[in-house]
């Protein structure tokens, strides 16, 4: 399916935006919050982090970061334990806000056995127009980026489920455009699965509205769930049908207790020679679900459960927990999680996970 209408939107738009600082600072943090860890650390400190940040009048420049290190002790029943203690994750950002209406920001990233050396994890120049629309300003993100499908909310260690099917890192244009209790964006792409004649023909949908405090509701769209980093194509040769992906999301918080539970699929089956049957996707029409429930019973501790499952995928696992996160201090959090997973055709599993992460 090729998205034409909306690579059109954005072309138009493209013409008659101006870059904008403000509008890309906001926009790092809510791409950084991909990481969950950044989300439970806002719960258990009580101040914000203060990145080192220089200004040369109306130029500045801000760094910041992010270290994780993690110690794990794996348990397949009927085999032996695996233990293991890894830097899990180094994240360095520079955002640039060259003047009232010009700014970008840059993200590389080092995961250890993964990403060595460091890459290029999202590079983003944002763009605003001169002109409102339904009232408000719109906004234009281009570069490389986490695509907004699915939420992916989380007060574990690990990723959701929904997140490993459904997570899309990609280069897109997405234009965005927020309200008072509601915000909406709509993207553009150049699929990298499809054989087909290239061009920009994959697209991307969100739209979120905030009834009443505390309660956020939403759903995404992606025109090709093949797209997303899950790898779920055998052979992108022979690849030719689309299969779109569509999530749904709530979250509700009432005083220390909050509750978030999404929803991820593809919209219809795979063909059964496209798909990788054996690996992650486990049949023809993946899906999968997110249950959470957090609790903070004193200012720094975080108390969170999960419940998950998915279908046609990583074997119809099942997989529930609990994590503990503390806040050591404004820039330290530790946290401990345990796992349990259970999958067709496999042992049950039991992951015990420490985890202690610096942001600068």
């Amino acid at each position: 399916m090729h998205c034409k209408v909306a690579s059109f939107i954005l072309s138009l738009a493209m013409t008659g935006l101006l870059i904008a600082a403000n509008a890309q600072a906001e926009y790092l943090v809510a791409q950084a919050n991909i990481e969950n860890i950044k989300e439970r650390r806002d719960v258990v400190v009580t101040q914000d982090v203060s990145p080192l940040t220089r200004k040369w009048g109306d130029v500045s420049f801000t760094l910041s970061g992010l270290i994780e290190v993690e110690g794990s002790l794996v348990h397949v029943e009927g085999s032996d334990e695996d233990d293991d203690l890894r830097m899990s994750t180094v994240q360095i950002g520079l955002v640039a806000e060259l003047s009232p209406w010009l700014g970008g920001h840059v993200v590389g990233l080092w995961e250890e056995d993964d990403t060595e050396p460091m890459v290029v994890d999202e590079a983003v120049v944002t763009l605003i127009s001169p002109c409102q629309l339904f009232g408000q300003t719109p906004a234009l993100h281009l570069g490389r980026q986490y695509l907004p499908f699915g939420k992916f909310n989380s007060g574990m260690i690990s990723d959701p489920l929904t997140l490993e099917l459904g997570e899309t890192h990609t280069t897109a244009a997405l234009l965005t455009l927020e309200g008072a209790s509601w915000s909406a964006s709509v993207g553009a792409f150049e699929g990298a699965v499809e054989d087909g004649d290239g061009g920009i023909d994959s697209c991307v949908a969100v739209v979120e509205v905030t009834p009443r405090a505390g309660l956020t509701l939403g759903a995404s769209w992606l025109s090709d769930l093949a797209e997303s980093d899950a790898g779920l194509v055998q052979d992108e040769g022979l690849y030719r049908n689309e299969v779109p992906g569509w999530s749904a999301f709530a979250t509700l918080q009432h005083g220390t207790v909050g509750l978030t539970a999404e929803y991820l699929a593809a919209a219809k089956s795979f063909q059964s020679g496209q798909v990788e049957v054996g690996e992650d996707l486990t049949g023809r029409r993946p899906e999968a679900w997110n249950v959470e429930l957090s609790w903070q019973p004193f200012d720094h501790l975080q108390l969170a459960a999960r419940y998950e499952a998915a279908h046609a995928y990583q074997s119809n696992v099942i997989r529930y927990g609990v994590t503990a996160s503390y806040g050591l201090c404004d820039y330290a959090l530790l946290a401990v999680e345990y796992l349990h997973a259970d999958a067709d055709g496999t042992a049950p599993e039991h992951a015990f996970t420490a985890q202690l992460a610096v942001e600068f």
